[in-house]
């Protein structure tokens, strides 16, 4: 390879690292804040969970439009914007005062993360040769984890010695500092190939199909279930419309005719499957730590990072064993390991095993993340890589979101969601004579049944690997 092309690589590659950086460091931020942040402005347990699913939600709906613009209007452009956007919407959380402007703002804020969690991955697919992206994405990787290991760490010492609001204003230079550098280095090298048209209406009813889901899941948890199979409903009636104009326009939103290819379905199954299986495990883990075991905020990040190291180590060696082994087996050893550490989430009570079984998490998503993200992106052609990615992190922000609906409504089929809210707010800060040893013994018992239940959906994505295992060697034969 030429020294301009490495040249041109690791420039890519610093870009798209900081973008990970920052990604990694915002997704922590508020994991270990939630109890105090809850506490101070009045949210109950469904508030706390929309300040992180309103980020999920800005996230999600606008990766379809993203990924269809990427596609016709190159990379580069949007993804500046994705980063001005992400930094206001920070702005703006910082200056919240109550639950509601604050849902607003995350979701505004997580409009900019859709921009940066898909286009990075399609600038590096674009610019690194098919035989070293496992590899760099596993570098990604490592930069998203090392951004969330100090937002682990630093976020709780925020909240301790300033407030709550700092957590998110302190993302605001570091945008500004991305923004400079993706100016100065990154340039356009994909050129468009298509006549720009723009699906609106697929947008329009997959936003609603999401949006109303999310809310009939939530009005589920407040008992209000005549509402919530309305609007569930209404969910799946938009969704199947959306399928039906999918399949019958010419310049779908999300091309779902990708989907004819198994080596791309089965890899968005896995990644979905795994996302509802992970993706309320910290949050419940911090929560536990915080309101059960009575830990303070800066304590409950340290304590967190030994899943952030694991991973950070398993992030590259992952992404390195797929290129040489291929995916298929590496994405199977990573949702097993993942499957069991759940598994022993719900059995841990002391320190020392919540602990180790984070460090056993932290292997399972190293070895599944990176592998799983290079099949899909590389078993599609170059013009689709921006639909591609945004499929994939489409269903990775919808599984995360799903996983956090069904930890609540999991915990709450133990423990009345009224004494739920209140003793998370709490955040294991009981009064002197207070009676509620015993009710925080239900709420530990609870978040271990919700461990319980994602344990068992994420071993529910191992046959989808298994069989693009088979695949590939069934390819392999007949070339």
């Amino acid at each position: 390879m030429k020294t301009s092309d490495n040249r041109r690589i690791l420039e890519v590659l610093s870009v798209t690292t900081l973008a990970s950086f920052i990604a990694g460091f915002n997704a922590r931020l508020a994991v270990v804040g939630l109890p105090t942040i809850a506490g101070e402005i009045g949210a109950d347990v469904w508030s706390m969970i929309w300040i992180i699913q309103g980020f999920m939600l800005g996230s999600t709906i606008f990766q379809l439009i993203i990924g269809r613009l990427t596609d016709l209007y190159g990379r580069v452009r949007l993804f500046t914007i994705g980063i001005g956007i992400f930094t206001i919407g920070a702005l703006l959380s910082g200056l919240s005062s109550n639950p509601a402007f604050l849902i607003i703002s995350r979701t505004v804020q997580g409009i900019g993360g859709a921009f940066l969690m898909s286009i990075s991955i399609t600038i590096l697919t674009d610019n690194v040769p098919p035989s070293r992206l496992g590899t760099w994405l596993g570098v990604n990787q490592v930069a998203w984890r090392i951004g969330a290991l100090l937002g682990l760490t630093l976020s709780g010492f925020i909240i301790d010695l300033l407030s709550w609001h700092w957590i998110f204003l302190i993302q605001v230079p570091i945008g500004v500092i991305v923004l400079f550098w993706t100016r100065i280095r990154l340039k356009e090298v994909y050129k468009p190939k298509e006549n720009i048209f723009i699906d609106i209406k697929g947008f329009t009813f997959f936003t609603l199909s999401l949006t109303l889901s999310l809310i009939g899941l939530t009005m589920v948890g407040y008992g209000y279930r005549d509402y919530s199979y309305i609007l569930l409903a209404l969910s799946v009636a938009f969704l199947a419309i959306f399928v039906y104009s999918e399949l019958k326009t010419t310049h779908p939103a999300l091309d779902l005719r990708l989907f004819k290819i198994w080596q791309f379905s089965g890899g968005i199954i896995s990644q979905l499957l795994y996302s509802i299986g992970f993706g309320a495990s910290l949050t419940l883990l911090a929560i536990y730590m915080q309101s059960v075991l009575g830990y303070s905020p800066s304590e409950t990040g340290i304590l967190l990072v030994p899943y952030e190291a694991s991973y950070l180590v398993f992030g590259i060696i992952g992404g390195r064993l797929s290129d040489i082994l291929g995916f298929a087996p590496v994405n199977v050893a990573g949702l097993a390991v993942g499957s069991i550490s759940l598994f022993l989430l719900s059995l841990a009570g002391s320190i020392p095993m919540i602990i180790f079984a984070e460090v056993i998490l932290g292997v399972g998503t190293g070895l599944f993340v990176s592998p799983n993200t290079s099949s899909i992106m590389t078993s599609v052609p170059p013009d689709r890589r921006g639909v591609a990615s945004s499929i994939r992190t489409v269903s990775f922000n919808v599984g995360f979101a799903i996983s956090l609906n069904i930890a609540i409504l999991t915990m709450t089929q133990k423990i009345p969601y009224t004494l739920a809210s209140h003793l998370i707010v709490l955040g294991g800060i009981l009064p002197s004579d207070s009676s509620l040893t015993i009710e925080l013994t239900e709420l530990g018992e609870a978040i271990k049944h919700s461990f319980l239940v994602q344990a068992l959906i994420m071993a529910l994505a191992i046959p989808f690997s298994i069989s693009r295992m088979k695949k590939v060697e069934m390819n392999k034969k007949s070339n």
